[in-house]
């Protein structure tokens, strides 16, 4: 009667061993995908602000190119943004030759990293755009 005992208490001793080790590989797993997730978020949000930062510039040069109006032209820019997206009104320039160039801010969609305070500086990406008038 005693060895069945000892048994039964072997048996759960490696049932309790098996879930917390089970446990631990779940929760390794589950950080290691938010992780890889805000990561590829991050670099996605860095392709979306250059692609969203040369179509801004390029509608506002096309808008400057019909009514040599710059604050036209910054509407044109502005109203191609999505969401977040923001123009520095600051850097907003049109050259003579009505080449427009601006840098635009955009903050990719995380996990984390948007939402931990220090960490949201790095969920924004800046880029430069430079559209040319059509010919």
């Amino acid at each position: 009667m005693m060895g069945d005992m000892q048994g039964d208490r072997g048996h759960t001793e490696r049932g309790d061993i098996v879930l917390g080790w089970l446990t631990k590989l779940v929760l390794i797993i589950s950080a290691l995908g938010v992780i890889g997730f805000d990561l590829i978020s991050l670099g996605q949000a860095r392709f979306q602000a250059a692609d969203r930062a040369q179509t801004a510039a390029t509608a506002a040069a096309s808008s400057y190119a019909s009514a040599k109006d710059v604050q036209k032209a910054y509407d044109a820019a502005f109203a191609t943004l999505t969401g977040t997206d923001t123009i520095e009104t600051k850097t907003f320039t049109v050259r003579p030759d009505g080449t427009v160039e601006l840098r635009l801010h955009h903050t990719g969609t995380t996990l984390l990293v948007e939402k931990i305070g220090p960490l949201k500086k790095y969920a924004e990406a800046v880029a430069t755009g430079k559209g040319k008038p059509p010919v």
